[in-house]
């Protein structure tokens, strides 16, 4: 596994597409939502766990969200970044290949190989951020020790 080069950048008011609300999709639309940026949802259903936080979030006008299936049109240039969350793997393999032929970055919550980025675990505290990842093996592991952090803080 290769390494990756931990930076951290401002996501505020850039556009951010999500294609999916399960989970996972809504995991990373909280985290991105906590730090401003414009976020995208695009699922052909929202999941019933998962349906009254999207809701919400597209009511007080977090998240555009838009219940339909997904279109490869949907991936403009001017997306800063694209969440391929979708429960449909050769969907969210697809969604990778279409982003990174217009140069937007990608992450596939479906196959890390596919991401050329992370989500890591984060602790946050007033004017402190701190961003946790692992290879993948053991996320129990980063959980765990982000828990640690976060208690610190």
């Amino acid at each position: 596994m290769k390494k990756h080069f931990p930076l951290f950048i401002s996501v505020e008011k850039k556009k951010v597409l999500v294609i999916g609300a399960g989970k996972v999709a809504l995991r990373r639309i909280s985290v991105l939502q906590d730090f401003g940026a414009d976020i995208t949802v695009i699922a052909k259903s929202v999941p019933g766990d998962q349906k009254e936080r999207i809701e919400c979030l597209h009511r007080e006008g977090k998240i555009n969200l838009m219940e339909r299936e997904f279109r490869p049109a949907d991936i403009l240039t001017d997306y800063f970044m694209i969440i391929a969350a979708s429960d449909d793997n050769d969907l969210n393999r697809n969604i990778v290949a279409l982003g990174r032929e217009k140069g937007i970055l990608v992450n596939s919550a479906s196959c890390r190989e596919d991401c050329d980025f992370y989500f890591p675990a984060i602790a946050a505290k007033d004017n402190i951020v701190v961003g946790i990842a692992g290879d993948g093996s053991d996320h129990r592991a980063v959980a765990d020790l982000a828990a640690k952090v976060r208690r610190e803080l």
